[in-house]
Formats: C-alpha cells, sequence, structure tokens
C-alpha cells in the first residue's frame, strides 16, 4: 500500500510542477549588452594597473564624444573628461605646479583584483585608431607600454571584440616639479 501511495504523490506533483511551470512563450527577454565606458589608471613610474572605474549606461547611444577641458598648470590646473552622451564627468584631476595634483573623479577607484581577466596568454596591442586626448604625441612605444599593463582585462577585450569599441588615452602629471608624479588614464568604451 505504501507504494501505490508514493507512485500517486509523484505523479500528481509532477502533474502540479508541468501544469504550473513556465511554458515556452515565457516572458523571458535576454538582456542586451551593456553599455559602458571604463577609465583605467597605469602608474607611469611603476608600470602596475592600479585600478578605475567601470560606468555602466542603460541606453545605447548612436554616437560616442567626449570633451576634454585641459588647463596647464600655471599654479594649478586640471584634466576634466565629459562622456557627452552619457552626460557624466568621468575623469577629473588636479595638476599643480611643485605640489602635488589628485585624482578626484572617479574616487575611489575599484581596486585592480576586481577587475576580471582573460584566461588566456594571447597579447591585443594598442589599436592603430586609438585616440591621445590630450598631449603631444607621446615618445614612441611609451603608451604601448602602458596599455600592456591592462589589455588582458575582459573590459578591454569586450571593447576590442565590439565594432563600436573606442580607446582614448593620456598621460596626466599630477605635479610639474623637480620629480615627476605621472600616470597613464586609458577610456574604454564597449
Amino acid at each position: 500500500m505504501m507504494g501505490f501511495k508514493n507512485l500517486v504523490l509523484m505523479l500528481g506533483g509532477s502533474l502540479c510542477a508541468w501544469m504550473c511551470g513556465c511554458g515556452e512563450d515565457d516572458d523571458y527577454v535576454p538582456s542586451e549588452p551593456e553599455n559602458m565606458v571604463s577609465v583605467l589608471i597605469v602608474d607611469d613610474l611603476t608600470n602596475n594597473f592600479e585600478g578605475g572605474e567601470v560606468y555602466h549606461y542603460n541606453e545605447h547611444y548612436p554616437t560616442y564624444n567626449l570633451t576634454v577641458e585641459n588647463v596647464p598648470p600655471a599654479d594649478v590646473g586640471y584634466i576634466k573628461v565629459h562622456y557627452t552622451e552619457g552626460n557624466q564627468l568621468i575623469y577629473h584631476a588636479t595638476q599643480v605646479f611643485m605640489g602635488s595634483g589628485e585624482i578626484i573623479v572617479p574616487n575611489p577607484i575599484m581596486p585592480p583584483q576586481d577587475f576580471g581577466r582573460v584566461l588566456t596568454e594571447d597579447f591585443m596591442a594598442l589599436p592603430n585608431d586609438a585616440v591621445e586626448l590630450t598631449n603631444a604625441p607621446s615618445p614612441t612605444g611609451k603608451a604601448q607600454e602602458k596599455w600592456a599593463q591592462i589589455q588582458n582585462l575582459e573590459v578591454v577585450r569586450y571593447a576590442l571584440q565590439n565594432s563600436n569599441g573606442k580607446v582614448h588615452y593620456f598621460k596626466q602629471v599630477f605635479d610639474s616639479g623637480v620629480v615627476e608624479n605621472a600616470k597613464w588614464i586609458f577610456i574604454v568604451k564597449n
């Protein structure tokens, strides 16, 4: 008798699960790839990737434009980078003559260990269409040397695989005194 009772419960439970389950025409809508802009920071002296920020946008914009304000440090200057379509300041740092500037936006930055890395050993060179934003052309190979520290990040690889991906970069000098304190800033859009 116990076997018959278990059989009835199993069949009844299966029937209920089948009737209450989701059909194939469920309301599931696969998500589209996110619209992201990443600001990534590499130290000029040590070549270490120091972290950065990934900005997420719900809307997909047909264009991608950055506006740059670069005020050289006669005494105190700054660099600001605005993502025009997202209407957002994505980078702001001070430059101080004979002093010490600092990064204001993004702050705090995500630490480097929070960025996923690809598992492959291949190397992706800095794209030929990458745009240097604020300075005269960098010495040959300098930008590529800094790029090597971030080229294996998942956010970078995703952008490079995307036909709309863009890379902008510049060298941020925080002081223009005797010892130069500088970072390389890479802005990557997927």
